[in-house]
């Protein structure tokens, strides 16, 4: 068993200047380690996503924008950052966009993308 007594007075007990400044800078390493891979890894990881999402968009591919615009492409000019959505079969309406406007791309009715 541990000996809480002798660990609590060992705590309370007056540390010297020195090691308290090298444990703040052995720390703050590891602090801002543990941050960059709760924050950005993941951020990294859902950009590079949505590249990939983004540079396998075909014509016909079913997609939903961010302000939440359903449709389907009508055309892609990757060169100019531009996609064109069918928005309305029955009246032919196209809706031109910024590529990074696209937020989800929805499975074909065939298969899965």
């Amino acid at each position: 068993m541990f000996d809480f007594l002798a660990l609590f007075a060992e705590a309370q007990a007056p540390r010297e200047e020195g090691s308290s400044l090298m444990f703040f800078f052995i720390m703050l390493p590891a602090i801002l380690i543990i941050m960059w891979i709760l924050f950005a890894s993941p951020h990294k990881k859902q950009e590079e996503r949505l590249r990939k999402m983004l540079s396998s968009l075909e014509k016909n591919d079913k997609v939903m924008t961010v302000g939440g615009l359903i449709g389907t492409v009508h055309s892609i000019d990757k060169e100019q950052n531009e996609i064109v959505l069918k928005v309305d079969e029955t009246n032919n309406t196209r809706i031109r966009f910024h590529l990074t406007a696209v937020s989800t791309v929805f499975p074909k009715e065939g298969g899965s993308k």
